[in-house]
């Protein structure tokens, strides 16, 4: 089973990418379980089945990520952006799970002040 979830951090805030229209601008909180591993509540993770689906996937979130122009950039990104890819097998005669995580992390622009406007 593979899953996938986007996020970005806009003005130190965090949204859902890949969330539906009527959750669009709702902030999202990082939480803490019991076992102290942190996760982003009420994030969304969508199940892929193929790397065409996985790719659409990550086309959207990127529409829905927050960008402006600059004299240097006409679409740079204002927000850090985390995708997230989950692979999980289970083997179900020995009772064992793994999971793997893929981070993929785009970082703002670092345009100079100096030279964008």
């Amino acid at each position: 089973r593979v899953t996938v979830s986007f996020f970005e951090i806009y003005r130190e805030e965090l949204f859902d990418l890949l969330g539906s229209p009527a959750s669009a601008g709702s902030s999202l909180c990082i939480r803490e379980d019991a076992a102290r591993n942190l996760f982003v509540a009420g994030l969304n993770e969508v199940v892929v089945a193929t790397e065409a689906e996985l790719l659409n996937q990550l086309a959207v979130g990127c529409r829905n990520r927050a960008t402006g122009s600059t004299d240097m950039n006409r679409q740079s990104s204002r927000s850090h952006a985390v995708f997230t890819v989950a692979v999980r097998t289970e083997l179900e005669e020995q009772g064992l799970a793994r999971t793997a995580k893929f981070h993929l992390v785009d970082l703002a622009g670092s345009e100079r002040a100096k030279r964008t406007k």
